[in-house]
């Protein structure tokens, strides 16, 4: 995949700015209406000329993968505040649900984006891995408070925030997902000791 911007040098701040609102206008295009942004409908959005928009993201997927990174990299940031939170338990929970209203947007920024999650060497594998080890690390504080159980694994329950996201992507009911992560959060959550 192309290199969005110029990684060598950078880039003015007119450059920046317009940088920005088009990823910005493109995050919001892609959580309503998927991989099928027109590009023309983001430039005028975001108040650019469309040579502009080519400058920045060459193609439609150049754009997407933008997008994919901004998100993941947003949720490792997430994570990594999240991590001297005073309740391991809770930080954990709330990354939690931002893992799954991620899930159901990524899934429709297309099956080559999602592909280069597994695929080591690519920006989006290194950054998805980045942010899945940011995750641990409130995976393993709730686990060392005793509040989560110590055979969850941070992939398995990512996986799980992904099966959720898919079975209800074209769901009528509105609360379906967040009543699936409540009873996989009740399934990994230790049990409390009886007396």
């Amino acid at each position: 995949m192309n290199e969005p911007t110029p990684a060598n040098r950078p880039m003015r701040a007119d450059a920046q700015r317009n940088y920005a609102s088009l990823l910005n206008t493109a995050r919001v295009a892609v959580s309503e209406r998927g991989a099928d942004i027109v590009l023309e409908d983001i430039a005028r959005s975001a108040g650019v000329a469309i040579g502009t928009l080519y400058r920045h993201f060459p193609t439609r997927q150049d754009l997407l993968e933008a997008v994919f990174l901004d998100e993941t990299n947003e949720l490792r940031a997430h994570a990594e505040e999240l991590a001297s939170a005073p309740v391991p338990f809770d930080a954990l929970i709330s990354w939690l649900r931002l893992q799954m209203d991620f899930a159901a947007r990524g899934r429709s920024m297309g099956a080559a984006i999602m592909a280069a999650k597994h695929v080591p060497g690519t920006r989006i594998y290194d950054a998805n891995k980045a942010m899945h080890e940011a995750g641990e690390v409130l995976l393993l504080r709730a686990q060392a408070a005793e509040q989560i159980r110590t055979d969850v694994h941070i992939l398995d329950v990512i996986r799980l925030v992904y099966g959720i996201a898919l079975v209800n992507e074209h769901a009528s009911d509105p609360d379906g997902a967040n009543r699936m992560l409540d009873l996989v959060i009740a399934g990994i959550r230790t049990k409390p000791s009886r007396d």
